[in-house]
């Protein structure tokens, strides 16, 4: 075993190994970047403690160096006496006896954040720091760092609680709870944090998405209406309900009941309880996307629609048996599907796509690269799964592959034709500038290692056919019911 320098206690690096594995288990669930969360530990030294290092990091030969905190001890103690918190006196002696203490801890936490925002601006991270907690002579924070451009790329929820203005999201939430649970496991006696900590996350990792659903939900989501606390739990419940053997496919929008863009079509004489499950998925059949359920928090009011004019109102979108979404406007916030809640796909990131079309078809025209941009679009709006090549020699595949397949004649990409030609099995294949050689086509190839049973017969035969080792640049990309992905050779 590597002897520690910077030793804090004995299982420092199975519990940093720990919370590291949690974070990229239960944001690569979720659809968040798998595996780029990363995390590390910084300890700061108790008062009074005389060993050998005020700051200790782990792992102390990664990237984070002792001198990013070389005066974080100065720095927590000229900050204590000045600390908001100072100013707070609570009626109970319990709380006025813990003050000192809990000061301590928020002060340690937000130094070390401040200590890193300038290596997170020049890294391109964003770190995130749970409470410090004191284990033994040390205060102990995790940081679990994410990409910005991950986070950027994400809506968010901005709302004002009372005089103060937060922000949330799935992967937000996510983050807090991973990190709640980083303070918990330092705060167990036994056994020491780190200890068989590979056995407890295995459990909670199913448990932390659900609660950051929750959390999610609570979300003040009425302007001027705090109250929101057992939405999540009546979504879930009439999601999973049928109506005379149908599924509900409406909208509720979330408004309060005077709301003065709402313009109700049926307003209720008594508003339904959101709890009665079954008489609320009675009143959804009824609902559509143009004229949706109106509810607040805890109760139905009618069926109405809300003015254009103006932002738009938060909505739950049902879009399946027991699947939903949280919407605002065109934005996706969360989709719930089975009771696992996940982030909205972005159907290809642009900058990616543009750069994979330029790599594999040289000298391709800026026009072209939008207009198969589009084409990808399209065809994820239409909800179904489907495959599409781009392929610089289409025509000499259309028909090499006309046994397997349907060969037109060359046809320009539309809507309708992306309706029609997305109907039926098989894959598409057009050249780079968006013209269709073939239809329904069953592409060929080999198996290769990145062929799993995990995902379906599109996504392995993507796969097998851009493994092929043609000459040709192709591009293929293949669509489940929840994302694109891109297949380049």
């Amino acid at each position: 075993m590597k002897p520690i320098d910077q030793f804090m206690w004995p299982y420092q690096d199975s519990f940093r190994e720990g919370v590291q594995h949690l974070a990229r288990s239960v944001l690569g669930d979720i659809g968040f970047e798998d595996g780029a969360a990363t995390v590390f530990l910084v300890g700061l030294a108790a008062p009074g403690h005389q060993g050998r290092h005020a700051v200790c990091i782990e792992p102390e030969d990664g990237p984070w160096k002792q001198e990013m905190f070389g005066t974080l001890s100065a720095d927590v103690e000229r900050a204590i006496p000045t600390d908001p918190m100072q100013r707070m006196h609570y009626d109970d002696w319990a709380t006025m006896r813990d003050k000192p203490e809990n000061i301590r801890r928020n002060v340690i936490t937000n130094e070390i954040r401040r200590s890193l925002k300038v290596e997170d601006e020049r890294t391109g991270t964003r770190s995130f720091c749970s409470r410090a907690t004191k284990y033994g002579d040390f205060y102990i924070v995790a940081v679990l760092q994410v990409p910005e451009r991950g986070l950027r790329s994400l809506p968010t929820i901005r709302y004002r609680w009372q005089d103060q203005v937060g922000e949330t999201s799935l992967v937000l939430e996510c983050i807090r709870e991973i990190l709640a649970q980083a303070v918990q496991e330092l705060s167990r006696p036994h056994p020491e944090p780190g200890r068989g900590i590979g056995d407890r996350n295995r459990l909670v990792a199913k448990e932390i998405a659900d609660r950051a659903a929750r959390l999610l939900m609570r979300t003040p989501f009425i302007d001027g209406d705090y109250a929101n606390w057992g939405l999540y739990e009546s979504i879930e419940e009439v999601s999973k309900l049928m109506y005379e053997g149908t599924v509900g496919t409406g909208r509720i929008i979330l408004a309060a009941d005077n709301d003065p863009s709402l313009h109700y079509m049926l307003k209720l004489s008594s508003p339904v309880l959101l709890n009665e499950t079954r008489w609320l998925r009675k009143l959804l059949q009824m609902a559509t996307r143009e004229t949706a359920l109106v509810c607040g928090y805890a109760t139905a009011f009618g069926l109405g629609s809300v003015s254009d004019v103006g932002a738009p109102h938060f909505s739950i979108d049902f879009t399946g048996r027991h699947q939903w979404d949280l919407r605002r406007g065109d934005r996706i916030f969360m989709r719930v599907k089975d009771g696992q809640p996940r982030l909205p796909q972005d159907p290809i990131q642009v900058e990616r796509f543009e750069e994979n079309m330029r790599r594999i078809f040289p000298g391709i025209r800026d026009t072209s690269i939008a207009f198969a941009r589009n084409v990808m679009d399209l065809l994820f709006k239409m909800g179904r799964g489907s495959t599409i090549v781009f392929a610089a020699d289409a025509a000499g595949e259309a028909k090499r592959l006309e046994s397997q397949g349907t060969r037109i004649q060359p046809a320009a990409i539309n809507k309708e034709f992306l309706e029609r030609a997305s109907s039926i099995d098989g894959a598409m294949i057009a050249d780079p500038n968006g013209v269709c050689h073939a239809i329904g086509v069953i592409l060929d190839g080999n198996a290769t290692p990145k062929c799993t049973p995990a995902r379906g017969g599109r996504y392995n035969s993507a796969v097998r056919y851009v493994g092929n080792g043609s000459p040709a640049g192709r591009l293929s990309s293949s669509r489940t019911m929840a994302h694109w992905t891109l297949f380049l050779s």
